[in-house]
């Protein structure tokens, strides 16, 4: 009996000095502002794809990474049914980022897809449309974001 709560103490005490930091907790903390120099492309994308950077950026920092962004965004047709009307799409979004820091200038194409089925009510395929334009920008821009980690 004595065994085992000894046993147990000392678990719990090598357990509680263990230290936990997660893996990427260090990408987080940008140390460099990004200024957006020129957009063109899908405006809605272009909006999802600056907001999730602006959080990233930090203001007031010495070092200065600017971004020109060009984005395509297609929805094309994957299958129809045997009447000939649509069943699934497949959403597409290709960003092209220009990466100027230092006089070094950088290119990274980011292409993204998302297959769906068509909704029958058309507000709600449009809604769920925005959403996956949405989802796409982020994911595009997380990628960005992991580029810019790495190029420091």
């Amino acid at each position: 009996m004595f065994k085992k709560i000894l046993m147990l103490v000392f678990i719990l005490n090598f357990l509680s000095s263990c230290e936990y930091k997660p893996i990427y907790s260090s990408l987080n903390k940008s140390n460099y502002q990004i200024i957006i120099t020129d957009l063109s492309g899908d405006k809605k994308l272009n909006k999802y794809i600056v907001e999730n950077l602006k959080r990233n950026s930090k203001k007031g920092s010495d070092k200065i990474i600017s971004i020109r962004i060009n984005s395509k965004y297609s929805r094309e047709i994957l299958a129809k049914n045997t009447l000939g009307s649509t069943t699934d799409y497949q959403a597409r979004a290709i960003t092209e980022f220009e990466i100027n820091r230092n006089e070094i200038t950088e290119k990274l194409v980011v292409d993204e897809k998302f297959n769906y089925q068509k909704i029958s009510d058309s507000y709600e395929e449009k809604s769920y449309e925005q959403t996956i334009k949405s989802n796409l920008a982020s994911s595009i821009s997380q990628k960005l974001i992991l580029r810019l980690s790495v190029i420091e």
